[in-house]
């Protein structure tokens, strides 16, 4: 992020739009840009390492697909597997890697180069790598093609022509539309390198549609309390992978940074809760699109570690900035819902309750942040105007039951209680199980 600080600049940012959905306006598509290009200049210069891999790269003739690849479009520069196979690639500039691992990474670019001659309707082939689940992703596109077994890790002839696409020996697929750019994915070997939490689930096609259908709706909520949000998560985000939840937990979700565009999240059949996790999820990827432009807390802070209210053990500094952020945008869209859906007594206390939980960890996690964060300009602009949107929502939390806001304020103080360093915003180093130890006292 460093070296792209200075360009970054020329961008000048609006940190009411990036605190709230701002939608796919003018500064959106600008910081979308500068990401874009960033990723291009990172494209090409594994091209360059690329020229020093094994010979047998040769014959896929690699430099063309970084030339093609290199007019965009940006939908495709911004791809998430893109994203991973770009932060993947890092390594291989020091060229000390295996050449079975060169042989595995780089003719991936293969398939990028086939899925633009796909969106521009030009007429190419291409030699593909068929991956070790013997497919072949079009990643940057909704398709992909399934060969025998006994092609894994074989070459394949992938032919485009005026948008269609074939492969000799391959059964042409479709991932499973959540909406008309978003898509179900737990295929593509890119999109799963980084998801370390949680495991991923591999569902029946019954229950792959389920899934869809119920995220589906949910984005038809977000729209419905947040439209200019929807717009940003309808222009950015492309692959939700489906996780496991052998817990049982309400819902369990994670983002990572080298996966912008996607996210993982396990199925319910609570439409509201899957619109939330959305939310939440989404607010991650925004800041990771930002980062492109100012980094919000300043270089070498990246080790410090802090007091979390939504966890037994100490978290990063820049999880903090990550959290709040994330339950800003929560808080609101709750809020809203509150407002325009009908819930039974029981259901509404449980949504005013979760509503009010988010407030109060908003505001121990904006504590330690301005406490001890150490803040670029548009960082401190940036919390400055998290804090003014926290107060907004205590306004509206004047209008909660009592109980539900009661019950949400006792859980908060038994975790400070038993994990927060008096009023500090460090953690008591308390061990991870004492809640419950004490609650079976």
């Amino acid at each position: 992020m460093g070296r792209e600080q200075p360009e970054g600049r020329r961008v000048k940012l609006d940190e009411g739009r990036w605190v709230l959905g701002g939608g796919a306006g003018t500064q959106w598509r600008a910081v979308r840009a500068l990401r874009a290009k960033q990723a291009l200049s990172e494209l090409k210069a594994l091209g360059a390492a690329a020229r020093k891999g094994p010979a047998s790269l040769k014959h896929y003739a690699l430099d063309n697909a970084v030339s093609y690849l290199a007019s965009g479009p940006d939908s495709l520069l911004l791809f998430p597997a893109l994203d991973c196979w770009l932060s993947v690639g890092q390594s291989f500039k020091t060229g000390e890697r295996p050449a079975a691992e060169w042989e595995l990474h780089f003719p991936f670019l293969q398939n990028f180069a086939a899925a633009k001659a796909v969106l521009s309707g030009e007429t190419k082939s291409f030699p593909v790598r068929v991956d070790p689940n013997a497919r072949v992703h079009l990643s940057g596109t909704h398709l992909y093609f399934e060969f025998p077994k006994a092609m894994a890790g074989k070459d394949a002839l992938v032919e485009v022509s005026g948008g269609a696409v074939r492969a000799k020996g391959g059964t042409p697929k479709e991932l499973t539309p959540i909406t008309e750019s978003l898509w179900v994915d737990y295929r593509d070997p890119l999109i799963l390198q980084p998801v370390k939490v949680h495991g991923v689930l591999l569902p029946s096609a019954e229950k792959e549609a389920r899934f869809a259908s119920v995220l589906s709706s949910a984005m038809g909520l977000i729209e419905r309390f947040d439209a200019p949000l929807h717009q940003e998560i309808s222009d950015f985000l492309r692959i939700i992978v489906p996780l496991d939840n052998p817990g049982g937990m309400g819902s369990v979700s994670s983002s990572y940074r080298d996966l912008r565009g996607a996210f993982c999240l396990s199925h319910t059949e609570d439409v509201l809760l899957q619109a939330e996790t959305i939310v939440h999820e989404f607010c991650h990827q925004k800041l990771n699109l930002l980062f492109a432009v100012d980094p919000l807390l300043l270089p070498g802070q990246g080790g410090e570690i802090v007091y979390s209210p939504l966890r037994p053990d100490p978290r990063r500094l820049g999880g903090m900035l990550l959290g709040a952020h994330a339950f800003i945008g929560v808080g609101w869209f709750l809020i809203r819902a509150l407002k325009e859906m009908s819930f039974s007594k029981q259901d509404r206390e449980s949504v005013e309750r979760n509503a009010a939980k988010r407030l109060f960890h908003t505001e121990l996690m904006l504590r330690t942040l301005s406490g001890y964060g150490r803040l670029t300009e548009f960082g401190a602009r940036f919390t400055l105007r998290m804090w003014r949107e926290l107060m907004l929502q205590y306004h509206e939390m004047l209008g909660f039951d009592p109980k539900a806001v009661a019950a949400a304020r006792k859980s908060v103080g038994e975790h400070e209680g038993a994990f927060r360093l008096g009023d500090t915003g460090f953690h008591s180093g308390a061990a991870r199980d004492v809640l419950a130890k004490k609650g079976k006292k």
